[in-house]
Formats: structure tokens, C-alpha cells, sequence
């Protein structure tokens, strides 16, 4: 057996702060938690989740829809599902995180099939679409905005490359290719993860790091990892999957999703383990007052101080988190 892992790296810290005046405390602060610290935390909540879901956006490579039309029908997410399926995502716990916009306009499209059931009767009624092709749905107003950076299209510079790091040529000095562009590639199609089989439909690429040009030629970082002939051929060493049908050609241009320097809103659908989240508990600092409260799923710390100085009374409310993706092939973007 041979195991593959991910690094999930806890780095990020995202914080609130209250301050209140003596006066302010003493004649006016009544209600503390529900005026004050629970909007306060549901900031951060939306900080967070807005942080995460472009981590996620960055590492998802699959792709439906049509870069600048927000989908108005359903075969939009019937075709996300299939890319889970393809790619062998398990049918259970998936989640799809779409836009008020895309709510509006498929609740629209579904309006002539009202009847007396009660999930077609929400979506008519309240705008709610519930669940629908093994989706989970939820709006959800901290969706990123991907903008593609301002290098037009690129070629591949090198026969036969491997790995996630792709030598590319054909490119304008300074100019960028953001983390999150989407591409592919002539004649290098998408493959049955174990047994290496194409399906009819090229393989997208998604760019993970940021990029700027400082010649004609550089390198960029991508997934997935280009292997090819691994599982197809019978090996006996499975070290790794197989992803394409073939190696990119030398020269071959690139095809990008959507135009250069243009922006385009992301719904992402996953299934449960595409990704992996950790938070760490932080501690309350000493001459400070405060709880550090942890579930399951997250910890969060609420701590307060005094400044003397200004006559104040200090809080700030902290999370520490990381993400990682395991399997970003078990999650599908779907663009307006």
C-alpha cells in the first residue's frame, strides 16, 4: 500500500475588536452579547468562511458553466455532479455553495413546476432550493470573485513534462497569471482516476500560485499533478494516479476559462472530505479576562483588557486556523 498526504499548515489568525469608553460602559453598554459580541463574531464567521472558500477556490481545477452567465438551469449543477462522479467522489455529504444571483435565476426557471410537494413549494415560495442532484444547497454571500490575471494565453515550452510544476513560454514580461485560473490543454484529456481510461473531455488545470512573468518563459505550479500511464498500462508500481491521457505537446497553446484580466464569481460544490480545516485553541493572555470556547469544529477566544491610557475597555475576539485540500478533484467550481 502506498499512501499520499497533504501538509495542513495552521497559520492564518483573523480577529474582531470592540472598544467601548468608561461612559459608554457605564451609561449606555446594556445587552453586551446579543448587540455587541454576537454581531461581532458573526463578522468573523464571514471573515473565515470567505478566507477558506478562496483557498478552495484556488485548488479546485473542475470547472462547469460559462465564464460571465450566472447558470439558469439545472443541467448546470447536474453537469458539476457529474464531474464528482467522474472523478469518484462519494455520493454522500456533498455540499453546493451558490449565489443569490444563481438562486434567483434557477428558483425562476423552476417556477412552472410548482406542486403541492414541499421542497418545490420552498423554492417558489421562499427562494430555498434544498437538495437537488446529491447537492446539498445554500446560498451563500461570501462566494469569491476569481479574476484572471492580464497574460493572454501561453504555450507549453518542453515535450513530455510531468508533476505539478509546468515550463510555459510565449509569455509578456511583468505580466501575471493569478492562482485560481483555470486552462487546458490540446489533446490532453481528462482520465478515469484508477484506471486511467479518457473521458471525452479535455483536462482542466487550475494555476495554485500566483505567477509574474520576467521574460518570455517561466514555470507555474498547477493541479493536478501531470502523470500519465500509471494504472492504464498494468503497472505493478502504482507510485501514483494517473490524470491524463497524454503529455502536453511542445508549443501547444493553452486555452484559458474566461478572458484576461476579467472577474468572475465561483459557487463551489464539494463532497465533505475535499477538504480539511483545523482550528487551534488559543490561550488568554495574562492580565487579561476572557474564555477560549472549542467545539469539534472550531475554537474561538474572547478576551478583554483595559487601556488606562484612553480610558477604555478592549476586546477582541480570535480564531487560528489552516486548510488543507486532499482531494480538490472531489469538489467542482461552477462560474457565473
Amino acid at each position: 500500500q502506498v499512501e499520499s498526504s497533504v501538509s495542513l499548515t495552521v497559520s492564518t489568525q483573523q480577529h474582531v475588536p470592540l472598544a467601548f469608553t468608561a461612559i459608554q460602559k457605564a451609561m449606555y453598554l446594556t445587552e453586551f452579547k446579543d448587540r455587541f459580541l454576537r454581531p461581532a463574531i458573526q463578522t468573523l464567521a464571514s471573515q473565515v468562511q470567505a478566507s477558506q472558500l478562496i483557498l478552495a477556490k484556488n485548488s479546485i481545477a473542475n470547472t462547469v458553466g460559462l465564464a460571465g452567465s450566472v447558470p439558469t438551469s439545472m443541467l448546470t449543477y447536474g453537469q458539476a455532479r457529474a464531474k464528482l462522479e467522474n472523478f469518484l467522489a462519494p455520493d454522500n455529504d456533498r455540499t453546493l455553495l451558490f449565489s443569490s444571483d444563481a438562486n434567483l435565476n434557477l428558483v425562476d426557471a423552476s417556477k412552472g413546476l410548482l406542486n403541492p410537494t414541499k421542497e418545490v413549494a420552498d423554492m417558489f415560495y421562499k427562494g430555498y432550493l434544498g437538495s437537488a442532484n446529491d447537492f446539498e444547497f445554500f446560498e451563500c454571500q461570501s462566494l469569491p470573485i476569481h479574476t484572471n490575471g492580464n497574460q493572454a494565453a501561453w504555450t507549453i515550452n518542453g515535450a513530455s513534462q510531468t508533476g505539478n510544476q509546468l515550463a510555459i513560454g510565449g509569455l509578456t514580461a511583468t505580466q501575471t497569471i493569478k492562482a485560481g485560473t483555470v486552462f487546458t490543454i490540446p489533446g490532453v484529456y481528462a482520465v478515469h482516476p484508477l484506471l486511467g481510461t479518457p473521458y471525452p473531455y479535455l483536462r482542466q488545470f487550475v494555476v495554485t500560485q500566483d505567477f509574474t512573468a520576467s521574460g518570455t518563459t517561466g514555470t507555474i505550479s498547477i493541479y493536478p499533478s501531470i502523470n500519465w500511464g500509471v494504472g492504464s498500462g498494468g503497472s505493478s508500481s502504482m507510485t501514483s494516479l494517473p490524470t491524463v491521457s497524454a503529455l502536453p505537446t511542445n508549443g501547444n497553446t493553452v486555452t484559458l476559462l474566461g478572458s484576461v484580466s476579467t472577474g468572475y464569481r465561483q459557487n463551489i460544490g464539494f463532497q465533505r472530505d475535499a477538504f480539511a480545516a483545523a482550528f487551534v485553541p488559543l490561550p488568554v493572555l495574562a492580565s487579561t479576562e476572557g474564555y477560549t470556547f472549542t467545539t469539534d469544529d472550531f475554537s474561538i477566544r474572547v478576551m478583554t483588557f483595559g487601556d488606562g491610557v484612553n480610558d477604555l475597555e478592549r476586546t477582541r475576539i480570535d480564531v487560528l486556523w489552516g486548510m488543507a485540500a486532499p482531494r480538490p478533484d472531489h469538489a467542482v467550481r461552477i462560474t457565473e
